[in-house]
């Protein structure tokens, strides 16, 4: 048994697996290090061109320390961070639903009248 374990064809393996280990050590700490860099270039991204959560942030500190409501500050400091595009589709959106809040309001009524009309006919007494 001895001689299995002392012979060359053993150290060999022994060495091979040290390497093959040293080399999954060394991918696995190069990809971290790559995800890593990346989560930081984000980050940093995030930091350099703001964005709406940054500028919610900001806005709601200033707002804060200016004795101003807070919350108020934190959405105009979101919606100022904003790209026109983005500010362009929440306009619309408001116009739209203002524009249709009515007539779903209408049609929901509608609905509701033809219901207690219906109810109502069903549960009239049936004459002989």
């Amino acid at each position: 048994m001895t001689d299995i374990v002392e012979s060359p064809s053993v150290e060999q393996l022994k060495v091979s697996l040290r390497k093959l280990l040293g080399a999954m050590v060394d991918k696995g700490v190069g990809a971290t290090v790559q995800g890593v860099q990346r989560l930081s270039d984000s980050l940093e991204d995030v930091a350099r061109s703001g964005g709406p959560l940054t500028g919610a942030a900001s806005g709601g500190v200033r707002a804060a320390l200016a004795g101003r409501n807070p919350l108020w500050g934190a959405v105009k400091g979101a919606v100022a961070n904003l790209s026109t595009g983005t500010k362009v589709l929440i306009v619309v959106a408001a116009v739209l639903g203002l524009l249709l809040g009515p007539v779903a309001l209408v049609v929901t009524l509608v609905v509701l009248l033809v219901l207690a009309i219906v109810a109502a006919v069903r549960s009239a007494p049936t004459q002989p």
